[in-house]
C-alpha cells in the first residue's frame, strides 16, 4: 500500500500566518458587538444572544471545508442499516467535546465587559503555553530547559496582567470560562499526541475530520436543546439568540464572526497536528492570536475610541513574546545560521557549476558530526540530531544487535542505490535508517555473527552501537517496521500515535531472532530482511525517480 508522506518545511508559518488573518476580524468583531460598538446596533449584545449564530455559521463553514477539500475519505466509517457513514473514534469524539467546548468559552471569552481583547488573550494563551510542556511530559515527548524557561515566564506575565486591576473586572464567569478553555486544551492535545500528531497525512486528516465533524455541530446542537429548556439568563439568552436576534442586523455580523473562527479553527488544528512537539506548535499558535490581539484592539481604539490597551497588558503581552522567543528556533540560532550558509553556498556554487560542498559551520550540525558525540555514560550517538531530519525510516527489534541492525546496513545500501548516493555520502542523504530495540543493552556492539553475515553478503556493517527505543525516536520516525507483531505491540504501548506508520517488516509473519544459531542461520536472516526491505521500500515509494 502506497503510504502518504508528509513534508515539513515553512507550511506551518503560513498556518501562523492564517490564524493571524483570520483571528483578527474574528475577536475585534465579537469585542465590538459585545459592546454595541457597530453602526444600527442599540446596544450592547451578550455573549449567550451571539454565540448561537456564531457556532451554527462555523459548523456550516467547517462541514463545507471539508466536503470542498474531499477529506470526507479519511475519517472512520461504520454501517447502519447497509449504509456506510463517517463516524469517529472514541477519542476523536471526546476530543470533538472538547473543541466545541474552546469554541463556546472562545467567543464568550471577547463578550465579558471589564476585559480587553488583549487581557482575554493573555490569560488564554499563557494558559495554553503552560499546559503545552505538561502535555508532552505526560505523554512521553522530550521537554527541554527553554520550555521550562518559558513555562516560568509565562506565569510571570499572568500574574502581571491580572495585578493591573484598575483596567479589568474579572468576574467569576469569566474564570470559569477561562479555566474549561484550558482544561479542554489540556486533554484535546493529549488525544491529538497519541492519535495524530506522526508523519502520516492520513492520520492527520483522520483525526482532523472525526474532530471536527463532532465539534461545530455539537456546540451548536447543544445550544438549541439550552435554548429550548430556557431555564435561566444565559438559556434564555441562546433562546433569543436563535429567535429575535435572527431578525436584526446585528446577526449578519454574528454569522461573519462565526466564518472567521471557522477560517482560524481550520488553521490553528493543522497548526497542533503538526508532528512536532507541543512546545513547538502552542507558540505559533500563541504568537499569531496575540499578534492578531493588538491588532484588532488597536483598531477599535482607534476608530471607536475603546480604551487603549494598558501599560500592564503591553508589558505582560512583551513577556509572552520572550517566552515564544525561547521556544521558537532562536535557541537552536548556530544551527539556523549554519544551514542557511550551507544552503546558500551550495546555491553559490551550483550556479557558478562547481560541486556543492556544505560549510565547516554546517558541518558541526550534520547527523554524521552529530552521530560522533558520545555521552561519557553510555558511549552511544547523543539522539539530539534526530530532530533534524528530513525523513527518517526505523527498524526496531529487541536488543538491537542482530536483526534491526542488519536491516539498518541494507536499508543504507538500498537508499544510496535508489537515490543514486555514493556509499561514502550518505551522511548527507535526504532519506536515514536507524535502528532500536524495546529492551536494549545501551552502547551494546552487533554481534559478530550479524557483522560476518553481513560481510559475506556484500553489506557494510559499520560501528553500530545499541540504542533504546524512546517516544522521541518513533515520533520522528517517517515510518517504522518491526521485527515481530510483539516489539509492535510493546512499541505502540509506548507511542499509541505511531500506530498510523508502524508494521511489521514481514506482514506474513514474524522474523525470528538468529541469536543461538549457526552462520548459515544469520545469513538466511540476513538475507530474508534484505528481499523485505527492498519491498517495503517499493511500497513507500521510495525509489530513484523520486530524487528527495
Amino acid at each position: 500500500m502506497q503510504t502518504m508522506q508528509r513534508r515539513y518545511d515553512l507550511g506551518i508559518w503560513a498556518l501562523g500566518l492564517g490564524y493571524y488573518l483570520f483571528y483578527t476580524p474574528y475577536s475585534g468583531f465579537t469585542r465590538a458587538l459585545s459592546t454595541g460598538l457597530f453602526p444600527g446596533l442599540r446596544g450592547p449584545l451578550s455573549g449567550p444572544t451571539l454565540l448561537p449564530v456564531s457556532a451554527i455559521a462555523t459548523a456550516i463553514c467547517m462541514l463545507g471545508f471539508i466536503t470542498v477539500m474531499g477529506w470526507w475519505k479519511y475519517a472512520g466509517r461504520r454501517e447502519f442499516f447497509g449504509i456506510s457513514i463517517p463516524f469517529p473514534r472514541p477519542l476523536t469524539f471526546l476530543s470533538g467535546i472538547c473543541m466545541a467546548t474552546i469554541i463556546g468559552t472562545t467567543t464568550l471569552a471577547f463578550t465579558f465587559s471589564g476585559l480587553s481583547i488583549v487581557l482575554v488573550l493573555i490569560m488564554l494563551r499563557a494558559g495554553t503555553l503552560i499546559v503545552a510542556p505538561v502535555v508532552d511530559r505526560i505523554v512521553g515527548r522530550r521537554v527541554r530547559w527553554f520550555s521550562w524557561t518559558a513555562t516560568f515566564i509565562s506565569l510571570m506575565a499572568l500574574s502581571l496582567a491580572l495585578s493591573d486591576g484598575a483596567h479589568y473586572q474579572l468576574t467569576v464567569a469569566a474564570i470559569i470560562d477561562v479555566a474549561a478553555y484550558l482544561a479542554a486544551y489540556f486533554f484535546r492535545l493529549q488525544f491529538m499526541s497519541r492519535l495524530a500528531k506522526s508523519n502520516e497525512k492520513s492520520a492527520t486528516l483522520r483525526y482532523f475530520v472525526e474532530e471536527q465533524m463532532v465539534a461545530s455541530p455539537l456546540l451548536a446542537l447543544a445550544l438549541v436543546v439550552m435554548a429550548i429548556i430556557g431555564a435561566g439568563n444565559v438559556m434564555l439568552g441562546f433562546r433569543a439568540g436563535l429567535t429575535t436576534f435572527l431578525a436584526s442586523q446585528a446577526a449578519i455580523y454574528a454569522a461573519l464572526a462565526g466564518v472567521f473562527y471557522a477560517g482560524l479553527c481550520i488553521c490553528t488544528s493543522l497548526i497542533f497536528l503538526d508532528r512536532r512537539e507541543n512546545t513547538f506548535c502552542v507558540p505559533m499558535h500563541c504568537g499569531s492570536s496575540l499578534l492578531s490581539g493588538f491588532t484588532a484592539g488597536t483598531v477599535l481604539a482607534y476608530f471607536f475610541n475603546q480604551n487603549p490597551i494598558s501599560l500592564a497588558q503591553t508589558i505582560s503581552s512583551g513577556f509572552i513574546v520572550i517566552a515564544l522567543a525561547f521556544l521558537s528556533p532562536l535557541h537552536h540560532f548556530e544551527r539556523t545560521v549554519a544551514r542557511l550558509k550551507d544552503a546558500f553556498a551550495r546555491l553559490s556554487s551550483r550556479f557558478a557549476g562547481l560541486a556543492p560542498r556544505p560549510s565547516p559551520s554546517a558541518m558541526l550540525f550534520e547527523p554524521a558530526a552529530a552521530a560522533k558525540t558520545e555521552t561519557a555514560v553510555s558511549g552511544v550517538p547523543d539522539q539530539g540530531y534526530l530532530m533534524n531530519l528530513p525523513r527518517l525510516i526505523l527498524f526496531v527489534c529487541s536488543g538491537n544487535t542482530c536483526r534491526s541492525p542488519i536491516a539498518v546496513a541494507v536499508g543504507k545500501a538500498e537508499i544510496a542505490t535508489r537515490l543514486r548516493i555514493p556509499f561514502a555520502e550518505m551522511d548527507s542523504s535526504p532519506v536515514k535508517a536507524i535502528s532500536a530495540g524495546v529492551s536494549a543493552k545501551v552502547g551494546a556492539p552487533m554481534t559478530d555473527e550479524a557483522r560476518a553475515a553481513l560481510r559475506q553478503l556484500g553489506f557494510h556493517p559499520n560501528g553500530h552501537r545499541a540504542r533504546s527505543l524512546t517516544p522521541e525516536i518513533a515520533n520522528q520516525a517517517e515510518k517504522i517496521f518491526c521485527m515481530t507483531e510483539a516489539y509492535r505491540a510493546d512499541l505502540l504501548k509506548l507511542v499509541p500515535a505511531a500506530a498510523g506508520k508502524t508494521q511489521c517488516l514481514d506482514p506474513s509473519g514474524d522474523i525470528a531472532d538468529p541469536i543461538g544459531g549457526g552462520m548459515e542461520t544469520y545469513v538466511e536472516c540476513a538475507q530474508r530482511i534484505h528481499s523485505l526491505v527492498r519491498a517495503r521500500f517499493d511500497e513507500i515509494g521510495l525509489t530513484v525517480a523520486e530524487q528527495l
